[in-house]
């Protein structure tokens, strides 16, 4: 921790943040399919983990399994992650009662989930709303003191547990709850490719936006900063790449723009 700040886990990144995120507060990182915000944000709680916090990965768009499966492209020892499954069963159509998911689901550490493909008859139908997962998560920050949360996305969040009537306000007191909370939260957005601001962005104490370009040399990914109260920041687009160790920015010296 520098000034207050603790670090994401990508140094570039840090330097573009003047020093990391100020702590105990929630963050949008946004950005296109494919532009590399899952592997962003499991870098940062894997910054966490190496530090001796506590980290949760909050999975709504896919299985842990699937998750897990993912990350072992990268040189990372994530065992020690936390994973809740969040994910809504929208695969079945038989019309039995739905039940809500509860405030006793327990999260597993990655290394004890299982590999194999998640199938829905393993499971109970659970129905995940935003309240739901409100008072499971208000439960787990008080039973495990959690130091670091990723919620993956509030996208599948937006479009499959809640009301299109009810967005604007769910999703207010969604993200004061995470401020009030005083863990450092980040979540994931997705994003179109004309990168429209998520109005969830408005709420959070910063956003860090993935882009991604297509052009005759093939796929380009570039970050920035779009917003970050309370803090100094870099307001320069920078380049940068996933290779198997992660998300490496390619920042320029300090005060010489982006590198070319």
């Amino acid at each position: 921790m520098i000034n207050g700040k603790i670090h994401t886990g990508i140094a570039g990144l840090d330097r573009m943040l003047h020093g990391g995120l100020v702590p105990h507060r929630p963050y949008i990182v946004s950005g296109p399919p494919g532009s590399g915000k899952t592997v962003l944000s499991m870098q940062f709680l894997l910054e966490g983990v190496q530090g001796g916090e506590r980290c949760l990965f909050v999975a709504l768009e896919e299985p842990p399994n699937e998750i897990k499966q993912n990350m072992r492209a990268f040189k990372w020892v994530a065992d020690d992650v936390e994973m809740l499954d969040a994910n809504s069963d929208i695969r079945r159509f038989e019309p039995t009662p739905v039940i809500e998911i509860s405030t006793e689901v327990e999260p597993a550490r990655l290394r004890d989930i299982d590999d194999r493909i998640r199938k829905t008859p393993d499971f109970e139908s659970h129905e995940v709303t935003v309240h739901s997962l409100q008072q499971l998560l208000k439960t787990l920050f008080i039973k495990r003191r959690y130091d670091r949360v990723v919620i993956d996305s509030i996208t599948a969040l937006k479009y499959f547990c809640m009301r299109e009537f009810e967005e604007s306000l769910t999703t207010q007191s969604f993200m004061r709850f995470l401020a009030e909370s005083r863990v450092t939260t980040v979540l994931t957005v997705e994003l179109p490719e004309e990168g429209v601001a998520p109005p969830e962005a408005f709420l959070a104490r910063g956003e860090i936006r993935l882009h991604k370009l297509r052009d005759e040399s093939g796929i380009r990914r570039f970050i920035s900063i779009e917003k970050y109260k309370g803090s100094s920041h870099d307001e320069f687009v920078y380049p940068f790449e996933i290779h198997s160790s992660g998300i490496a920015v390619q920042v320029a010296e300090a005060g010489k723009g982006p590198a070319a």
